[in-house]
């Protein structure tokens, strides 16, 4: 999937983008934290506004991810929604944003990323695969108050509840690293 636009092809009054993401974008974007592809979908709701040589890029990124819960390791989805500013610039980085403010409808106060375009084409698809890897949560959840898995037996304590106790732990081969200090 490539995002990519000319930048002379942006019309004055603005351009609108909506496209759902394909499987490959986001099996790319999501590599290595076990996404569940076949539950996975997503689609982007922008609008690219021209000011010069500057584009303005506004709107969302949402997706549901599936993903295998942080404590009992089950199957769940994972709704995420990104607010995207971004500003591209050609070449360096510019810090006087608010020379043309107006004409684009910008806020200079507006806390916009930038990055830079190359004159020709303003790439988007960089900038979503950013959105999407640090929107999903490092150890999503299937439910509110997720119980997990038995450190002992490794049981679903959400199913049913395996006897195991906090003593359990420390009676364990393992629980005699509990007492050990890193120097």
């Amino acid at each position: 999937m490539i995002l990519r636009y000319k930048i002379k092809d942006i019309p004055d009054e603005g351009m609108l983008v909506d496209v759902a993401l394909d499987v490959a974008f986001l099996g790319e974007a999501l590599d290595g934290m076990d996404a569940d592809l076949g539950a996975t979908a997503g689609a982007v709701h922008l609008e690219l506004s021209r000011s010069g040589d500057d584009i303005y890029v506004h709107g969302s990124v949402k997706a549901t991810i599936g993903l295998p819960c942080g404590a009992c390791l089950q199957p769940t989805r994972v709704d995420v929604s990104v607010p995207v500013k971004m500003l591209y610039v050609f070449g360096e980085e510019k810090d006087d944003r608010d020379d043309d403010a107006d004409e684009v409808n910008i806020d200079p106060d507006d806390e916009s990323d930038v990055a830079q375009h190359d004159g020709v084409y303003v790439e988007l698809d960089p900038m979503i695969r950013e959105q999407l890897i640090l929107s999903v949560p490092m150890a999503p959840r299937c439910k509110e108050g997720c119980r997990g898995l038995c450190p002992v037996c490794g049981e679903n304590r959400n199913e049913k509840s395996c006897g195991h106790t906090a003593q359990s732990v420390e009676k364990s081969p393992f629980g005699a690293l509990k007492g050990l200090k890193l120097e």
